[in-house]
């Protein structure tokens, strides 16, 4: 919560928010709404035979106030999806302090976490969901018992090896049916380093839409900027939202899986990165109206 709060606060998010234009505009329409309702008042109300009407400073700065307020930064940007009754988010949050979505957690082909360092995703979900990696590996391997694997040499140990878009489904505490849907995205190296393959995270995604149709519920969908670490892919990060979008939109015009999918900034990689969510919002808002367009076409 607090780094959420850091980022609400920051410069960068006000820089985008509170524009002059925007701020004078809301201003405007406060200070009109308060001006009309002090000379209502001031002509029903007396006190000593003269109207009631609080200072114009006053008024001025309470307009102030209320439009500074009106203008500030919005962390969440949701989009509606007409005749589907499906909703995709885009927030600056903790993807672990979504209480009521499924998670999407990133992970390599061969589903090892112990040499990744604690900023990782999978190690984040590992550290918050069990009390030891040896837990988080026998609910892999449970979840995975009858997907075959080929066998392979990884850091002088041996581990199984699974193909792209190979999904684990592992339940989690709390709501019924909310589940953890680890996905193989990434190859990886003799030297245990995810293979930077674009192909491959789209494979990835088309697969994971797949399974969730198939074996998941509706229940709504929490994923972070998948490829925008370790996988060290090349698109920028704005690239890669709008390729898991897309994904996404296009998996659902045949089959509905879930009602919201929100893609999930963490505070840091928001600060660090400036990301300006206006874009965002306004690319959501072109992808589905071109997708409605390529439905109604066909």
């Amino acid at each position: 919560m607090y780094l959420k709060l850091k980022a609400f606060c920051s410069l960068h998010s006000w820089r985008h928010s509170l524009t002059v234009r925007v701020f004078l505009g809301y201003w405007l329409a406060v200070f009109s709404i308060i001006w009309t309702f002090t000379e209502f008042t001031g002509y029903f109300f007396t006190i000593n035979n003269s109207p009631v009407k609080p200072s114009v400073w006053l008024v001025l700065g309470l307009g102030v106030v209320i439009a500074a307020w009106m203008s500030r930064p919005r962390l969440t940007r949701t989009i509606l999806l007409p005749e589907k009754d499906i909703q995709l988010q885009v927030t600056v949050d903790d993807m672990f302090r979504l209480d009521d979505a499924s998670l999407i957690i990133p992970s390599n082909c061969c589903f090892t976490h112990d040499h990744i360092d604690g900023d990782a995703i999978i190690t984040q979900f590992r550290s918050r969901f069990f009390s030891t990696a040896a837990q988080l590996d026998q609910a892999i391997a449970e979840a995975l018992r009858s997907v075959p694997a080929e066998d392979r040499v990884l850091n002088g140990r041996q581990v199984n090896q699974y193909p792209i878009g190979t999904v684990a489904q592992i339940p989690l505490p709390g709501p019924v049916g909310r589940f953890a849907y680890l996905v193989a995205s990434a190859e990886l190296n003799e030297h245990g380093r995810g293979i930077p393959q674009l192909g491959d995270l789209k494979s990835a995604l088309n697969s994971l839409w797949t399974h969730i149709g198939e074996r998941g519920n509706t229940r709504p969908l929490a994923v972070p900027v998948l490829g925008s670490g370790r996988q060290r892919l090349t698109p920028n990060r704005l690239q890669l939202i709008a390729l898991i979008m897309q994904s996404f939109l296009s998996s659902s015009q045949h089959r509905k899986f879930t009602g919201r999918l929100t893609v999930v900034i963490h505070p840091r990689a928001y600060l660090s990165h400036s990301y300006n969510l206006d874009e965002v919002e306004t690319y959501m808002k072109c992808l589905v109206k071109f997708n409605i367009s390529v439905n109604h076409a066909e």
